[in-house]
């Protein structure tokens, strides 16, 4: 995979602030867990808080 400073970027728009400085890329990692149903998920999703991870809800 190429580094983004080797990615070629459209022009800015007229009036923006710039490009940003330095490499602002954080590699992370995620799992994602299919619920069968909205309680499912808000369950799986407190569980997971209370176990002290980083969580986000997502629907599709």
């Amino acid at each position: 995979m190429p580094k983004s400073q080797s990615i070629p970027l459209p022009p800015l728009a007229p009036g923006s602030h710039g490009k940003p400085k330095g490499n602002r890329y954080k590699r992370q990692f995620g799992v994602i867990v299919l619920a069968p149903d909205e309680p499912a998920q808000k369950a799986l999703f407190e569980a997971m808080k209370r176990q002290g991870h980083k969580c986000r809800v997502v629907n599709t």
